[in-house]
């Protein structure tokens, strides 16, 4: 199991946010070049995502590489440097049964479980990835070590968690962070 931590409150779409009436995760991540760009590559993406590991990697890099000759990627823009862990992290990495602590546009942070793939509906619509989520709790600071907290106010719009401590919090936690 991946936990994640996601930036709902930068995503810059004021009519989209994570509550009981809306159950999903969203970035913009893959809408640099626009939509029309996106769906060249949606093949690729739906049903399910073709390419793994360095394969798509390279495919990612060449994409981006094609969109800054084009003028339609400024790699000086905030974020834009990293964004290609981003897209892989959004079409390969996160998994169904993930946690996600979501920082939302009130700045409530939630705690979430993935529960499916990205939405190609979501995808036609903006060129970027959606994914359904089951709300398990929104978290309050005196809840979780503050590494944690610190993590859902970040620069970073996504980041996935690699300290091995963090993971046994959560999972040892569990219990208590959902039935609060």
């Amino acid at each position: 199991m991946n936990i994640w931590f996601l930036r709902m409150d930068k995503d810059g779409w004021s009519e989209l946010d994570l509550n009981q009436d809306y159950k999903f995760i969203h970035s913009a991540h893959g809408s640099c070049g626009g939509v029309d760009v996106a769906k060249r590559y949606k093949h690729m993406l739906f049903p399910e995502l073709t390419l793994k590991g360095k394969e798509l990697a390279k495919f990612i890099r060449t994409i981006k590489q094609k969109l800054i000759v084009n003028g339609l990627f400024d790699l000086e823009q905030s974020g834009k440097r990293r964004c290609d862990i981003a897209l892989r992290y959004w079409l390969s990495e996160m998994k169904l049964g993930d946690l996600v602590f979501v920082r939302n546009k009130q700045g409530k942070v939630i705690l979430c479980k993935i529960t499916g793939y990205i939405s190609e509906e979501f995808f036609d619509k903006r060129g970027c990835f959606q994914r359904p989520v089951e709300i398990l709790s929104e978290i309050d600071e005196s809840m979780v070590p503050s590494e944690i907290w610190n993590r859902t106010q970040g620069r970073k719009t996504i980041e996935r968690n690699a300290k091995k401590h963090i993971t046994d919090w959560v999972t040892s936690n569990y219990k208590s962070l959902v039935c609060s």
